[in-house]
């Protein structure tokens, strides 16, 4: 006797599995993307795993089932993606294991600036399968400046980042600085230079710059230019100057310089606008293997 199978229940098909992502870090940035997975997740594939921040009590108002006390409960939650949203303090010490069980997408990328930190974290990656990202945030022309380092053709990148003086949050030498700038109230410029020196001293500011340099490892945190500009004049935007330069063809060279304005509250490391790109990059990290990838 044949007997059909139409009848069962909607409930007892197979469901689509959603792709469960975990947040480190609960600030600004974090909250509005636990925000959107928790409203938008589902049209999208995505359900929120769980949140964990380095202050306990900044969880409070989350619902007890989505909070994550120690990093070391991580393997047991399923995760197929960690954000970090945090400090790059978090990814040093604890991403290779992320990487043992999950994807990472690195929100503080000034964490590569540390060799010794990159070299674990491109090595962990290869070792377990899974993919470490980097978010493009503020930076315009990603893809661009991947092409032209992967072809060779390009010779010099530099990154102006201007925002007003209390939107630093400067370390080491620097600090006193930024001090000056907003005692002077003029405009400062507090670091022209090579990257790499520059990202422990402001690692929460110029998370841009160091996607520029992964964007092109030809140049890196040591050929990539950063300019940093204190200008009280823009209290309420942040503003990224990208200026590109080629490899000269029988004398002449290809230049292209961009400026985007992304307002920002004042006081704030983060503008408005790069929040829904982060959110734009959680939904293009699909899991692409044991690289590093730009999304």
């Amino acid at each position: 006797m044949l007997i059909s199978v139409n009848w069962l229940p909607q409930a007892m098909e197979e469901q689509p599995r959603f792709r469960r992502v975990g947040i480190l870090g609960y600030g600004q940035l974090g909250q509005f993307l636990v925000s959107q997975l928790l409203s938008h997740g589902p049209s999208v594939g995505l359900s929120l795993a769980f949140v964990w921040a380095r202050r306990w009590e900044a969880l409070e108002a989350l619902p007890p089932a989505l909070r994550l006390r120690e990093l070391s409960e991580l393997p047991s939650t399923g995760v197929d993606l960690v954000v970090e949203v945090a400090h790059p303090c978090v990814t040093q010490e604890h991403g290779e294991d992320i990487l043992g069980h999950a994807d990472l997408m690195l929100g503080s990328p000034t964490a590569l600036a540390d060799p010794v930190t990159e070299g674990r974290l491109r090595a962990a990656a290869a070792r377990g399968g899974h993919t470490l990202y980097v978010p493009r945030g503020a930076l315009w022309g990603c893809e661009d400046i991947a092409r032209m380092d992967s072809a060779g053709t390009l010779q010099a990148l530099k990154v102006t980042m201007t925002k007003a003086p209390g939107s630093f949050r400067a370390q080491g030498w620097l600090s006193p600085r930024v001090a000056a700038a907003v005692a002077s109230g003029t405009r400062t410029v507090l670091y022209e230079g090579p990257l790499r020196p520059l990202c422990p001293l402001v690692p929460n500011n110029v998370n841009t710059m160091a996607a520029a340099a992964v964007a092109a490892p030809h140049l890196g945190f040591d050929g990539v230019t950063a300019c940093l500009v204190a200008d009280p004049s823009v209290p309420d935007c942040h503003i990224i100057d990208v200026e590109v330069t080629a490899v000269p063809e029988h004398g002449r060279s290809l230049t292209v310089t961009s400026t985007r304005r992304n307002p920002a509250e004042p006081g704030r490391v983060t503008g408005s606008a790069t929040r829904h790109s982060f959110w734009s990059s959680v939904q293009a990290c699909t899991g692409h293997g044991g690289c590093v990838k730009l999304c």
